[in-house]
C-alpha cells in the first residue's frame, strides 16, 4: 500500500447523471424466486437500479454531465489542461472515450485526453492521477469523468450481479489552488483477485463470447474487510485526523451490509457513513461522486467538510483519500427519469 500526499489541488464541482430507466429487483424474478430476491435486497440494501437504454453509453451520459459542469463553473474550452475518463465500458476498444469527449465538448487541442480502465476504485485513482499531472502543467483546470454502463455487461438471469449493478456517470471539476488543504491518498493492488471479479469475454482471450460479468461475492467481501479499513486508517494517520473529526466517510456504494461493517471496523459513527445505493445500485467508479450528489449536496455547497473517500473492487484494487473541501461551486444530479422519486 502506497501513501502519498498531493498539494495545491482541489475538487471544485461535481455533476452526476442517472439514466432514465429504473428496474426494480422485485420485478426481475418469478414468484418462486421472490424469497431469494428479498434476501438479496435485505443484505445489499439495493431495491432498484438505473440502466441505460439501447444504444446509450457512458460517453453519452458523460457529455451531459460535462456540459452542465462547464457551464456551471463558467470555464472556457481552452482553460482545461486534462480530460481523464475512467471507465470499463468504453464505446469502442479504440479510440478511448476521453478523446471523443474532448471533440464533443469542443475543448482545445492542447487538452491532454486519455482513458484509464478501472472500476470501483477508479474515482480515487483518477483523482490522484489527474491531481499529480495538473501540478506539472501551466493550465490550472481539469475534468475527471468516471462511470460505467455495467448493465450492458451481464444478462438479467445472472442473479449475483444483475440485482446489484446499475449505470451512472459523474464529472468532477479539478483545479489548482494556493491555500487548499493537502489531499492524502492510500492506494493498493493485489492481482490475486483477478478471477473473483471479472468480465472474461469480449477481450483478446475470448473475443467472440457474449459479455457475462462474474463476481464471487464472498471473496469480494473478504478482500474488502481485509484491505479497506487499513487504507482508510493510513490516510487518517498521515492526515493527523481522528475518526471523530471526519464529517463524512463516503465509500464505494457496493452494498449496505458491507459499508456498515467497514464503518464499524474503522470506528465511524453511523451518521458519518453515507449509504445511498438503495435506488441506484452499485454504479462502479461513479458511485462515490454520485453519493456526494445524492446525499451531501447541501453540505458541500454551503460549508467546508472533512471527507474520507474510499473505492475498492476489481483487480483487487483499492484507494482512499482524506481531504478537506471548501464550498463547491456546483454539486448536482441530472436525473433523466421523467418520474424521479430519488
Amino acid at each position: 500500500m502506497t501513501v502519498t500526499r498531493v498539494k495545491n489541488v482541489t475538487i471544485s464541482g461535481i455533476v452526476s447523471v442517472l439514466p432514465e430507466t429504473e428496474k426494480l429487483n422485485r420485478d426481475a424474478v418469478s414468484s418462486q424466486d421472490s424469497q431469494e430476491m428479498a434476501r438479496i435486497v435485505a443484505a445489499t440494501g439495493i431495491e432498484s437500479k438505473r440502466v441505460v437504454s439501447q444504444g446509450q453509453t457512458a460517453l453519452d451520459l458523460a457529455n451531459k454531465a460535462c456540459e452542465l459542469l462547464l457551464s456551471s463553473m463558467d470555464w472556457a474550452e481552452d482553460d482545461i489542461a486534462i480530460l481523464l475518463f475512467v471507465t470499463q465500458t468504453p464505446d469502442y476498444p479504440l479510440p478511448g472515450n476521453a478523446v471523443q469527449l474532448q471533440h464533443r465538448l469542443g475543448l482545445d487541442k492542447n487538452t491532454l485526453a486519455f482513458d484509464i480502465n478501472l472500476g470501483c476504485s477508479g474515482f480515487v485513482y483518477g483523482l490522484w492521477q489527474i491531481s499529480q499531472l495538473l501540478n506539472t502543467l501551466p493550465r490550472s483546470k481539469a475534468l475527471l469523468v468516471v462511470g460505467d454502463t455495467t448493465s450492458q455487461q451481464y444478462s438479467e438471469n445472472n442473479r449475483s450481479v444483475s440485482a446489484l449493478f446499475g449505470d451512472a456517470v459523474s464529472a468532477i471539476a479539478i483545479e489548482n489552488c494556493k491555500d487548499c488543504d493537502d489531499m492524502v491518498f492510500s492506494l493498493g493492488t493485489d492481482g490475486a483477485g483477478t478471477p473473483y471479479l471479472i468480465q472474461p469475454f469480449g477481450g483478446a482471450k475470448k473475443p467472440d463470447e457474449k459479455f457475462e460479468l462474474f463476481m464471487d461475492g464472498m471473496q469480494v467481501f473478504v478482500f474488502t474487510l481485509r484491505e479497506v479499513p487499513k487504507s482508510i486508517q493510513s490516510c487518517l494517520f498521515e492526515k493527523k485526523w481522528q475518526v471523530n473529526e471526519v464529517d463524512f466517510c463516503v465509500m464505494h456504494q457496493a452494498n449496505e451490509m458491507m459499508l456498515k461493517r467497514l464503518g464499524d471496523k474503522v470506528g465511524f459513527a453511523e451518521e458519518q457513513v453515507i449509504i445511498s445505493m438503495r435506488k441506484v445500485g452499485n454504479t462502479s467508479s461513479a458511485s462515490i461522486p454520485l453519493a456526494l450528489c445524492l446525499s451531501l449536496s447541501e453540505e458541500l455547497l454551503t460549508r467546508k467538510n472533512k471527507l474520507v473517500l474510499s473505492g475498492f473492487g476489481v483487480g483487487w484494487s483499492w484507494g482512499s483519500v482524506a481531504l478537506a473541501l471548501d464550498k463547491l461551486s456546483v454539486c448536482t444530479l441530472i436525473d433523466l427519469s421523467l418520474n424521479s422519486n430519488l
